[in-house]
């Protein structure tokens, strides 16, 4: 943990952060602590422009999940959900 905190002090740009924060995020979930991992993924995402909201409902989760996957078929033109449905493996 403090080689990787290290490593995104020291780190230039934004690229060569994601794999530490990704692997740190990670560690922190595996020790069971949950608000370190998502304050780790939180900062990323908010580095990277995105908007994370302070709390979320069922309401809000069902509309960011369709427009995900809206926006998913839009830019790749395939059904990979229906395709995992069909995966037995996933059963």
């Amino acid at each position: 943990e403090i080689i990787l905190q290290r490593i995104l002090k020291e780190a230039r740009c934004i690229k060569d952060k994601l794999p530490s924060y990704l692997l740190l995020s990670q560690i922190f979930q595996a020790q069971g602590k949950v608000a370190d991992a998502y304050g780790t993924c939180s900062s990323i995402l908010t580095q990277l422009g995105e908007t994370i909201p302070d709390s979320v409902d069922p309401e809000v989760v069902g509309a960011m999940i369709s427009e995900t996957l809206r926006k998913y078929d839009e830019v790749y033109c395939d059904d990979w959900l229906g395709k995992k449905m069909e995966d037995y493996t996933l059963r």
